[in-house]
């Protein structure tokens, strides 16, 4: 399953309490928006805005590897359901671990569950 758009979690940081509420409105639709009333670092900016993605950029041939490794398939048999070769197979592997930030095959399937790429 493959998000229809992309999704991101956005923070406003801003003293003034109209140009929070006028940042807000601008960026509504955008993602999960939240607020606060003040930048962390104390620092004088009048307004800071924090975006982060859900979407990692995966290919949707990096979707369908990802797909197969929920079901624990090894890169040979990746390679055999998808008709290309081990190392292409090896190459997607790699490409996810990457994009997701996951340090082994397992992490990925958790972050792919966690992030909606692939259902359970």
């Amino acid at each position: 399953m493959i998000p229809s758009r992309p999704h991101a979690r956005i923070v406003v940081r801003a003293r003034d309490e109209n140009l929070r509420s006028l940042i807000l409105e601008r960026l509504a639709g955008l993602g999960e928006l939240s607020a606060e009333d003040e930048s962390r670092d104390g620092s004088r900016t009048d307004a800071v805005v924090e975006a982060w993605s859900s979407d990692p950029g995966l290919t949707p041939r990096e979707v369908q590897v990802l797909g197969l490794l929920a079901e624990g398939l090894a890169n040979k048999e990746i390679a055999y359901q998808l008709r290309f070769s081990t190392h292409t197979a090896k190459f997607h592997v790699e490409s996810l671990l990457k994009k997701l930030e996951a340090a082994n095959r397992a992490e990925a399937v958790r972050e792919g569950i966690k992030r909606g790429l692939i259902g359970v």
